[in-house]
């Protein structure tokens, strides 16, 4: 599952010190930064970072000349825990919900 968004009107005021926020803040928090970049007054700036071996993903990009952000985060959505490689079929094709029980309808 993805998600973008996007916000205007960002100016460098709030863009800049909450990108190094973010930057710490993930990094503490057990994400692997895989790309930092401060792009100053005319350069772009960017924070790349994923954790559980990449399955997890969320990028932020600033554009100065524009004062607009973006940011984006992937993750597995669902997966079948009895699936393994090698099965035939889809993950999940023979898994289904519990019955609800006759107090549960009402």
């Amino acid at each position: 599952m993805s998600h973008r968004w996007a916000l205007d009107h960002v100016p460098a005021s709030r863009a800049v010190p909450g990108l190094r926020r973010l930057h710490r803040q993930l990094k503490d928090d057990g994400w692997e930064v895989t790309s930092y970049r401060e792009g100053g007054k005319s350069k772009d700036w960017e924070l790349y970072v994923q954790r559980d071996d990449g399955d997890d993903r969320m990028s932020f990009t600033w554009y100065p000349d524009r004062e607009y952000f973006t940011g984006g985060a992937s993750v597995p959505c669902a997966h079948d825990p009895e699936w393994k490689d090698g099965d035939s079929g889809l993950a999940g094709e023979d898994q289904w919900p519990p019955a609800l029980g006759p107090a549960q309808h009402s």
